[in-house]
């Protein structure tokens, strides 16, 4: 229970993250490629000022491989691209329940193809989560068009393959820093996609702040508290997620909070409380 704190911070700043790109792509700010682009390269300048800061620059028992470099920042690219093109066409509840589903299914596979067994607790707080989120997230859903959610639910399987790579990190900086320096220039590869002459300033902005804050600090806190968990706490803790962006979009952006949001909120506060629980039971 520990590492809870961090995590509800980590995800508040994933909360956070989810309504700055809403913002931005839903309003017509920006075109998703050009969000893509800026906000891994803000981000990517943000960890490097960071590595500067406290000088991980060295290369030797702590610096990552070319591999792990190239993973992290094609599985990160992957993502952001995916997600952004994604909820061109997605409502904000459809593209939720594929994307953390998708995240799910990949790390909770991932998790048994280690062979790591499941207690009683991990298996009751995971089912009360997860009903939770689907009664949280239906009610905003409805038929998504086939393209852009294939888009989504393999952005939630290259997010699920980044935070998998957490645990071969050596440490959270150096690890979060290069996958975004390599997601950063395989960006580029948006380019001829990007449109931004016809971009709002404060669509420019919002991506900027998804980089730098949102998206950078949010993940170096999540690389952190990934060498301290399993796959499972990992993938089930995300699902609160929707229910945290709930509360900010109502402190922020007026959006209703009713008070069925709430409770079912709170259960799925309470499954995720269950699988951090210590394993007692066998």
């Amino acid at each position: 229970m520990s590492h809870l704190p961090t995590i509800a911070l980590t995800m508040l700043a994933f909360a956070a993250n989810s309504i700055l790109c809403r913002l931005a792509l839903a309003e017509g700010l920006i075109d998703p490629a050009s969000f893509t682009l800026l906000r891994l390269w803000s981000g990517a300048i943000t960890l490097a000022l960071i590595m500067v800061w406290k000088n991980h620059w060295q290369f030797g028992s702590e610096s990552v491989s070319l591999r792990f470099s190239l993973y992290a920042g094609l599985s990160l690219f992957i993502y952001a691209a995916l997600f952004s093109f994604a909820y061109l066409e997605l409502t904000a509840g459809s593209g939720a329940l594929l994307l953390f589903g998708a995240v799910q299914l990949s790390l909770l596979l991932l998790h048994w193809y280690q062979e790591h067994s499941f207690n009683r607790f991990e298996v009751l707080g995971m089912a009360i989560s997860l009903a939770g989120f689907v009664c949280l997230m239906l009610p905003s859903a409805s038929q998504p068009d086939l393209l852009s959610a294939l888009m989504m639910v393999g952005a939630g399987i290259a997010w699920a393959i980044f935070t998998a790579l957490g645990k071969r990190a050596p440490t959270a900086t150096i690890g979060t820093t290069w996958g975004f320096i390599a997601a950063a220039f395989i960006g580029l590869l948006l380019l001829p996609l990007t449109e931004f002459t016809t971009s709002d300033f404060t669509g420019v902005i919002l991506a900027v702040l998804s980089g730098a804050v949102t998206s950078a600090l949010g993940y170096l806190l999540w690389y952190h508290v990934m060498s301290k968990i399993s796959l499972l706490q990992a993938a089930v803790s995300q699902l609160s997620v929707p229910a945290i962006a709930l509360a900010l979009g109502s402190l922020l952006l007026n959006e209703s909070l009713t008070f069925r949001d709430g409770l079912i909120s709170s259960i799925i506060l309470g499954g995720i409380a269950m699988v951090f629980v210590k394993r007692t039971y066998h």
